[in-house]
């Protein structure tokens, strides 16, 4: 499970999806940044008027008290302008600031490097103290505490803002990209052999001419592999009846050894001729399957029991049962099939035909394993193709007519199944056949 995750991680980091709510983000940072920058940058520009402009004022309201400074006047000056005054001097010490916290509790630091005027907070309060001839003089900025809690509340609804901004892209995007899912989910219904998949087209913009294309590319492939098994189904009836007649007319041949190679002969073609038109009939018949619930595994075990007196032999593996709704009859042709090209492939020497059940996400798997002779990798995928077979020279004694395995793919992909084929020279081959589970 460990070492999923990294794989997980690079295939989200691939995804066209991903890269652009990355750049969405990425760009939304940026912007936030370059505000923020701005703002600190004009603030800077602007504090050394604004604090001059303070300790002016300061200036303004000492001098407006007086000297000494006048009780009466700082009394008034508190309720006009809500600006609290607090004194201690030589002529006396009064205050009308509440509970002024000691010098012990506010940490003072200078205000804009005056050396006459500091500043300090306490618990949300604000003090300016002002080192003057007469005395000391301390101010608290009452409404300071209302702004802050102001700017919190308008950077908190920024940020909320700014979550519904992404939250808002990221929904584009999801949508903007929807038909390449779309196209991903056609190319494998395609990979799988469904060229009846049409993708969605009712975009205009790019992606749906992409979908329309290659809708117009897939009804394309589907008439040419419709012309190419109504060619082969047409062209095998018609051997059917010349075939027939020769028969006839070798029985009227009196030497026996020319009578008995012309026959061998006859009964080949024949048996190519049945085995063409069931693959062609498979093709053409993918909704004809009679599927039913069945346990997998049961199946596989009786079919391969029929092999028990071939050599190498064939073994299995315990398994609990698997219930997928396949075609019983269907399947069994396609491990039947497989069964005899591991037996044909193996020494006389090999170790015995292997089969095992697994089970992978959404797929049973019935993994059929040979130490024959094996194949060359890169050739593997080529066995499925109909007429294809490894022996160029197309021997008797190969056997086989290249449509074995490839009457096998037809049935799996009639299942919306899959089957792979892994092989090393000398060391033997394994076939696996995937279902999708119930």
């Amino acid at each position: 499970m460990v070492s999923l995750m990294p794989n997980r991680f690079r295939q989200m980091l691939a995804s066209v999806y991903t890269r652009l709510i990355l750049i969405t983000l990425v760009t939304w940072m940026l912007i936030i940044l370059v505000v923020i920058g701005f703002v600190i940058a004009h603030r800077s520009a602007s504090d050394r008027p604004f604090h001059a402009n303070v300790i002016q004022y300061f200036n303004y309201v000492i001098d407006d008290l007086g000297a000494p400074p006048d009780r009466a006047r700082a009394d008034a000056l508190s309720r006009q302008t809500g600006l609290n005054i607090a004194f201690r001097g030589g002529s006396g010490a009064w205050s009308f600031i509440d509970d002024l916290p000691g010098e012990d509790r506010i940490r003072y630091r200078p205000f804009s490097n005056s050396a006459f005027m500091d500043f300090g907070r306490y618990r949300g309060r604000h003090f300016f103290k002002v080192t003057h001839a007469t005395g000391i003089f301390w101010f608290e900025v009452s409404p300071w505490g209302e702004r802050e809690s102001r700017f919190l509340w308008l950077i908190s609804i920024f940020l909320i803002l700014l979550t519904l901004i992404l939250a808002g892209a990221f929904l584009g995007a999801r949508q903007v990209l929807k038909p390449i899912k779309r196209l991903h989910q056609g190319v494998n219904e395609v990979g799988r052999g469904n060229l009846m998949h049409i993708v969605p087209d009712d975009g205009k913009d790019e992606f749906g001419q992409l979908a329309a294309s290659f809708n117009t590319m897939t009804g394309r492939l589907n008439r040419m592999m419709a012309l190419k098994q109504r060619l082969l189904r047409d062209v095998s009836h018609e051997l059917r009846s010349p075939l027939t007649r020769a028969k006839v007319a070798l029985e009227f041949v009196d030497d026996e050894s020319v009578k008995k190679s012309i026959s061998a002969d006859l009964c080949e073609m024949e048996a190519m001729i049945a085995t063409i038109l069931e693959n062609a009939r498979l093709h053409h018949d993918h909704s004809r399957l009679e599927k039913k619930r069945s346990d997998l595994v049961a199946w596989v075990r009786q079919t391969a029991a029929l092999f028990k007196h071939r050599a190498p032999k064939v073994t299995w593996t315990d398994h609990p049962p698997i219930l997928c709704e396949f075609d019983p009859e269907q399947i069994r042709t396609v491990v039947t099939n497989v069964i005899e090209n591991a037996i044909k492939y193996s020494h006389a020497g090999s170790d015995p035909v292997e089969i095992r059940f697994e089970l992978k996400k959404r797929w049973a798997m019935v993994v059929i394993t040979d130490t024959g002779v094996g194949m060359d990798p890169a050739k593997a995928p080529l066995v499925l193709e109909p007429f294809y077979r490894l022996d160029p020279s197309r021997s008797k004694e190969t056997g086989g007519y290249g449509l074995g395995l490839s009457l096998c793919k037809t049935i799996m992909d009639a299942h919306s199944g899959n089957i792979r084929i892994d092989s090393s020279p000398g060391r033997g081959t394994s076939v696996s056949l995937f279902l999708p589970l119930s």
